[in-house]
């Protein structure tokens, strides 16, 4: 008779979990990922974000929501209105599914939480590059 898998909890500290550069029109943005799909049964995937000064993420859509959490530094989120400019430390951003989104960090650059949805982590994760050696 098979055992029953106990579901385990994760604790990830700073900096832990994996990590990939994805670079963006001559810029990068470093990634860790601290909850994948595959541990949330695919339903999303949680990841802590920097952004070199002038990272510039152009507007796009996705079919399932997707939000953010400043923690560092000022953004310009475009929207399918008017671009939202000086959004720094404390701010949510909730992107529903369909609508056009996407990011500019400022002249210091910026850090995230990041929600995504599983097809997102999966575009950013099967492929980047990895970071190099600091």
């Amino acid at each position: 008779m098979a055992e029953l898998e106990v579901p385990k909890v994760v604790l990830r500290g700073h900096g832990k979990g994996d990590s990939i550069i994805l670079p963006m029109g001559g810029l990068n943005a470093h990634i860790t990922r601290l909850a994948s799909r595959t541990e949330t049964g695919g339903h999303w995937a949680l990841g802590e974000a920097w952004q070199e000064a002038g990272f510039d993420n152009p507007p796009h859509v996705h079919d399932e929501a997707e939000a953010f959490y400043v923690l560092e530094g000022s953004y310009t989120f475009y929207t399918d209105a008017d671009p939202a400019e000086g959004i720094g430390p404390g701010t949510f951003v909730f992107i529903p599914p369909g609508a056009v989104h996407g990011f500019r960090t400022g002249p210091d650059g910026g850090r995230l939480i990041c929600l995504w949805p599983s097809t997102v982590e999966a575009a950013f994760f099967d492929g980047s590059i990895p970071p190099a050696n600091d």
